[in-house]
């Protein structure tokens, strides 16, 4: 992949790189981790994978009475 970069962008990761003694290209993958990394998947997308799992699901009091013993547990 290519990417052009401006003067004053190449400038300011090559001021980054150096202060923290990486590559321009770690700097570079770090910046798009940080912005693709942190995206929220769409809900149809969720729900779809959550749906795969097959999991075995109990009536909400069941539900209900586990997680509250889950959480006396870990107090």
């Amino acid at each position: 992949m290519q990417v052009l970069l401006t003067r004053a962008q190449r400038e300011r990761l090559e001021r980054i790189a150096a202060q923290e003694r990486r590559s321009i290209g770690a700097v570079i993958r770090a910046a798009i981790d940080a912005y693709t990394l942190g995206r929220r998947r769409p809900a149809d997308e969720v729900l779809a994978s959550l749906f795969s799992l097959e999991a075995p699901v109990a009536d909400w009091a069941q539900m209900k009475a586990e997680i509250a013993e889950g959480v006396d547990r870990s107090r």
